[in-house]
């Protein structure tokens, strides 16, 4: 029993749709990639951050309007907004800590005090996730997000800075990127390959579609001998 075959037509919108599937395939797997090296670059640029800033003197403050008077938490401040000022796709930096109740509280931030929104020492954090909350327990780098809170839509590198002697973390450095600007910078990095996938999945195509017509062709061409030969 002979197979059927696909009419040109079918043929053609069946390998087109292939090709879309390809298309997206690739799409997608090079949106994750290129997330995945943002994530791990984010990440870095936030451990080298959290290794600058003096743990000894994040330890003499004491997460309360009181540190406004220690010469220790603006000389942080001052060094945070300096690495935003050199960082412009980041939004800001902060150190938060953890209370005994496990309520999370901002040390000190990056942004200047006469800013719109800042958050002032022992300025709790409620929209804390769940992530943010483990880091002080498993002492884990991490990078989350896209997360909302109540300053917008951010993907945030969050880093334990931990006490040499007790071993415990004295304070959490958190970095954060919008996630507007996260999104474009991914689609950024993953445009070019996507482009060259494309380009692969295209010319393979025009490729098969060629063949086709070639043989469709030496069909017409031994039909019409055959007829010759007939009459």
């Amino acid at each position: 029993m002979s197979t059927p075959r696909l009419s040109p037509f079918a043929f053609r919108l069946l390998a087109g749709a292939v090709a879309l599937a390809l298309i997206a395939g690739a799409t997608v797997f090079s949106a994750r990639r290129a997330d995945r090296q943002l994530r791990a670059n984010l990440l870095l640029q936030a451990r080298l951050v959290a290794h600058a800033v003096d743990l000894d003197v994040v330890q003499t403050l004491a997460g309360t309007a009181a540190d406004l008077d220690a010469p220790g938490y603006w000389r942080i401040k001052s060094q945070l907004a300096s690495i935003v000022q050199a960082n412009p796709k980041c939004k800001w930096f902060y150190l938060m800590g953890r209370k005994a109740d496990g309520t999370i509280f901002f040390f000190v931030d990056s942004e200047a005090p006469d800013a719109e929104d800042p958050s002032p020492p022992g300025q709790t954090y409620e929209e804390a996730s769940e992530g943010c909350r483990l880091i002080f327990d498993d002492q884990n780098a991490m990078v989350e997000g896209p997360i909302p809170d109540r300053w917008g839509v951010w993907v945030s590198a969050l880093v334990p800075m931990i006490d040499p002697k007790t071993g415990a973390v004295a304070a959490v450095l958190g970095m954060d990127i919008e996630a507007g600007n996260w999104k474009r910078d991914v689609a950024f990095r993953a445009a070019l390959p996507t482009v060259l996938a494309a380009i692969a999945v295209l010319l393979g195509l025009a490729a098969v579609l060629l063949q086709q017509s070639r043989r469709k062709l030496r069909a017409g061409q031994t039909d019409l001998r055959e007829s010759e030969e007939r009459y």
